[in-house]
């Protein structure tokens, strides 16, 4: 029988919020988006596995 080893997987996903802001630039706009909350509806739609990311450690 083979034995059994734990491991600690990290599984990444990628996704996006989009937001409407006012801002005077880009990077003021992106700074002002960050600070708004997660719309987790429109992040579940959007989200994709990232497999390249993933990773398994021997625990």
């Amino acid at each position: 029988m083979e034995q059994l080893t734990k491991f600690e997987v990290k599984i990444y996903y990628s996704g996006f919020c989009t937001y409407e802001v006012e801002a005077k630039n880009e990077d003021e706009a992106i700074l002002e988006a960050r600070k708004l909350s997660i719309n987790k509806k429109e992040i579940s739609s959007n989200l994709q596995n990232w497999n390249d990311a993933d990773t398994a450690n021997r625990i």
